[in-house]
């Protein structure tokens, strides 16, 4: 065998016993995907609270002219709402209406009534455009009114009178955006509940259907 022969059989050899180790030191790089990025979960976002005050333009038909009439035209309401998109928000409200109360002689009897008026009522509402801070918005809504009446002789109550009807309300103001989370509300609102029966007085009747003609100012505070 040459001697040209022996030096390469040697180098092949040392190539042969050298590839198992470079084999087990071999580290393939280790891949790792992009993460995605953490967003923290907002407890309440879209949900807000609201309260207003308000005044009845028009007198309720429990108010009567010639009896000593006690009368709150006066109403309030609270409220949680939640923001469905940017344009479209509901809410669900309780309120009170209103409240009459009078007294009258009647020979040697004093004759008193008093009747109350609240509200329950789920509301939409359509926000249009925003200039300035100041949004513009419609809206109406669907619920039950309940009204109570109350009828006492020398303070013993001889007639009590509850009924929950069917209500609806046409809404239309302003809003307009304070800071952040807060706003205020300026708006009118048509409350009216068909079904709901009173006695006429100056007919001698009982008939159906009363309504407020309402001014309302509310705060909304915006929960996210």
């Amino acid at each position: 065998m040459s001697l040209q022969t022996r030096i390469a059989l040697s180098l092949a050899a040392a190539a042969l016993w050298q590839a198992p180790a470079v084999a087990a030191d071999y580290e393939p790089p280790i891949i790792v995907d992009n993460a995605p990025e953490y967003v923290p979960v907002e407890v309440g976002s879209g949900w807000y609270l609201r309260g207003d005050i308000g005044y009845n333009l028009n007198k309720s038909v429990y108010d009567i002219d010639f009896l000593d009439t006690d009368s709150t035209r006066f109403n309030g309401g609270i409220g949680v709402g939640y923001h469905l998109n940017d344009y479209l928000r509901t809410e669900l409200n309780l309120g009170f209406v209103s409240q009459d109360k009078y007294q009258t002689d009647l020979g040697p009897f004093t004759v008193s009534a008093k009747n109350s008026v609240w509200s329950g009522m789920v509301n939409g509402y359509y926000d249009l455009a925003t200039i300035s801070g100041f949004t513009p918005y419609i809206g109406g809504g669907l619920g039950l009114l309940h009204s109570r009446s109350e009828v006492t002789v020398d303070d013993v109550s001889v007639l009590t009178d509850r009924q929950y009807e069917l209500a609806y309300s046409l809404a239309a103001g302003v809003n307009y955006q304070v800071s952040k989370n807060v706003s205020m509300d300026l708006g009118y609102q048509y409350l009216s509940s068909p079904d709901t029966k009173y006695f006429n007085i100056d007919t001698g009747l009982v008939e159906d259907g009363i309504d407020y003609h309402q001014i309302k100012v509310g705060l909304r505070y915006d929960l996210w």
